[in-house]
């Protein structure tokens, strides 16, 4: 196995008869380095197409690489049987040798976290869009055929966070002293090791699910080259499993409710009151995309208004536990517990104490279109 470089990046795609030898010899072709836990790599040609090269790093990175590669291999294999096809990039080639997964590269594209910020507003369409891709993909294993091609090819997993109170060896591997912090403020607040019991013993496995489905894994694009960027693509599907479909409209609940919470700016000389009024992203913004997109989902799952409101009570405990979950990924090289990470994991504690309240009034979802009453 040779590892890539910017300057290996071409020359590997031209030996492998990927990019023609004339869009780099008669336009411009830039290499763009996006190496993070992974290596990426940009292959960005104006001649021709564009493409994204992801080697995985270390055994961990290698293992998730070739599932995300055989996660691509299955379902462009099942292009043509559903729309789900219009959610992703196209699959290239996976070089099983160097480990390298060949991807399309978005002409561009944005993820959703850099085109709210950029705009400083949520459009109502793009959250639609966002929920009809979930719908696609979670709809592949409703079919005898999809349910077989799935259940024989992935076993079926729960996050890791659900279990994040009772963390196992593998936790601390790479894990920073405000991690240490985050967990103990989870194990020690009264109530809360319980409630996340109680999430993770209701966890059903019925979708294929992304399981990772946050903003920065969702691109907006347009498929023609225009200004305004309409098209949803899904990527980085390196932990795509069979799962609680429930999980990743929670995660997309998660990351409004984050984006909102992170852009309080909190310095200590004003009382908590004060925080809401103070946000640079109101949260009432974003409930209109909030409500447009859960009312998208719920009607292209087909759900009826019991089904609908078990499956928000659902995904709203869900988004609680993501929560925590990305106050774990923003402290991962941080030696110091921040102030808003609290409050997230305070959030998080809040919404699972009284979920049906969370999704009235952080949501913005009427109860009336939650479904039945219950505990």
């Amino acid at each position: 196995m040779s590892l890539l470089g910017p300057t290996r990046a071409v020359p590997y795609l031209l030996e492998r008869g990927c990019m023609a030898a004339g869009a780099v010899v008669d336009g411009d072709v830039e290499v763009v380095d996006g190496s993070r836990r992974n290596r990426n790599f940009k292959v960005i040609s104006d001649r021709g197409p564009s493409f994204l090269l992801k080697q995985g790093v270390g055994e961990g990175g290698r293992a998730t690489v070739a599932h995300e590669a055989d996660v691509y291999r299955l379902l462009h294999s099942l292009t043509g049987r559903g729309e789900f096809a219009r959610y992703l990039p196209r699959f290239h080639a996976y070089d099983r040798a160097d480990q390298v997964l060949i991807l399309e590269l978005l002409d561009g594209a944005e993820d959703l976290r850099e085109y709210h910020y950029r705009r400083r507003s949520f459009p109502t369409g793009v959250a639609t869009r966002t929920a009809r891709a979930l719908v696609a993909f979670h709809r592949l294993t409703r079919s005898p055929a999809g349910a077989e091609a799935f259940g024989g090819f992935f076993k079926g997993r729960r996050p890791w966070v659900l279990s994040v109170h009772r963390p196992g060896l593998e936790v601390f591997r790479e894990t920073s002293n405000a991690n240490f912090q985050l967990l103990r403020i989870v194990q020690n607040l009264g109530g809360f090791p319980e409630l996340l019991d109680e999430v993770r013993e209701a966890w059903r496995f019925d979708a294929f699910v992304h399981h990772d489905a946050k903003w920065e894994n969702c691109l907006v694009h347009s498929p023609t080259g225009g200004v305004r960027k309409t098209a949803v693509k899904v990527i980085d599907w390196e932990f795509a499993n069979l799962g609680d479909a429930c999980w990743d409209v929670g995660a997309v609940f998660s990351a409004y409710l984050s984006f909102w919470l992170f852009s309080i700016p909190l310095t200590g000389e004003d009382p908590p009151e004060r925080f809401l009024e103070l946000a640079r992203y109101p949260l009432v913004k974003m409930q209109p995309a909030i409500r447009a997109f859960w009312r998208a989902y719920a009607e292209g799952m087909g759900l009826d208004s019991v089904t609908s409101g078990e499956w928000l009570l659902r995904a709203v405990r869900y988004a609680s536990v993501r929560l925590i979950q990305t106050g774990f990924e923003h402290l991962q090289k941080s030696a110091e517990m921040t102030g808003n990470v609290v409050c997230l994991l305070q959030l998080s504690f809040n919404i699972l104490q009284r979920p049906r309240e969370a999704i009235a009034h952080l949501l913005g979802i009427p109860l009336s279109c939650e479904g039945p009453t219950g505990p």
